[in-house]
């Protein structure tokens, strides 16, 4: 979760900053119920101070509180229009509920007070995105990167961006700018190397994929990207296990079952073969199952 931004406004009623003082060292130090109670008591000691009414949210928040952090935090913005940290912290409670157009418009508040944060486009890039408004993502995420080259994960969604467009040639050249920055990042790894896998190329695609597996050893989807490779490449064997790899990680992969059953079909393992496809048929049926609410049917 990113942090809240902190920020300390000028305080003007008397015993207000002792009290703002006191709510901040107590959240810092995780003491939440604490903070809650005492903001509660402040707020209602100073009800015009945007300053406590924000302690107030991040206190809640941080307590998973969203609804009544979502509260403080618009009561501290009809208190004081011109803090952009209020905007900031209102967005991530939205964004923490997937509220995506409720977390744009925050932002979008924000970032007309603060338009060089880098880090406010790239949230709200990954609001529009969320929203399938994918050409004003890339534009926000373009922006962040002219304001700060290296932030963090901001190749990365914009790769991830232009990706969903069809734009791999950018999209790869943006994940492996990343990678440069953020080796330590696992999804970039693995969307790189399912473009390269569909290029054909299938040295870059392993080599992806595996700096993926390194990094997560239980990530099914890189586990099958590299059966994916090793198979185009003609190793059945190797592809059977990784396939294998896959299933242990993820029982219901309906793609991982399917792909050992052609590869049994491939090594004449018919019998084999049949057990796998009719996981195949199982778990489609299952799927089917649950999609359509069908009264009586219980769900394993």
């Amino acid at each position: 979760m990113l942090a809240l931004l902190c920020t300390r406004p000028a305080l003007v009623q008397e015993g207000e900053e002792a009290s703002a003082e006191r709510i901040r060292s107590a959240i810092e130090a995780g003491r939440l119920d604490e903070a809650i109670a005492d903001a509660r008591r402040a707020a209602a000691q100073f009800p015009r101070s945007s300053e406590v009414h924000r302690l107030l949210g991040a206190a809640l928040f941080k307590k998973g509180l969203n609804a009544d952090a979502r509260g403080a935090f618009r009561r501290a913005i009809e208190l004081d229009a011109g803090i952009p940290e209020n905007y900031f912290n209102l967005a991530l409670v939205e964004l923490s509920e997937s509220r995506y157009a409720e977390a744009s418009r925050s932002l979008e508040d924000f970032i007309r007070l603060e338009p060089s944060n880098a880090l406010a486009r790239v949230l709200l890039g990954r609001a529009y995105h969320n929203q399938n408004r994918t050409a004003h993502a890339i534009e926000q995420f373009r922006k962040a990167l002219k304001l700060a080259p290296q932030l963090p994960l901001a190749h990365y969604h914009l790769g991830f961006a232009l990706q969903s467009q069809g734009n791999l040639s950018e999209a790869l050249a943006e994940y492996e700018q990343e990678i440069n920055l953020n080796p330590g990042f696992y999804e970039t790894y693995h969307h790189a190397g399912s473009i390269q896998l569909g290029r054909g190329n299938l040295a870059a695609a392993e080599e992806l994929f595996q700096k993926g597996i390194a990094l997560r050893p239980q990530a099914a989807q890189a586990h099958y990207g590299l059966a994916r490779v090793l198979r185009k490449r003609g190793d059945l064997a190797g592809a059977e296990g990784a396939l294998m790899r896959v299933i242990g990680l993820q029982p219901a992969h309906v793609e991982a079952h399917y792909a050992l059953a052609r590869i049994y079909q491939q090594l004449g393992r018919k019998d084999e073969a049949a057990r796998e496809f009719k996981i195949v048929a199982d778990l489609h049926a299952r799927n089917a199952r649950r999609s359509s609410g069908i009264a009586g049917i219980q769900n394993p």
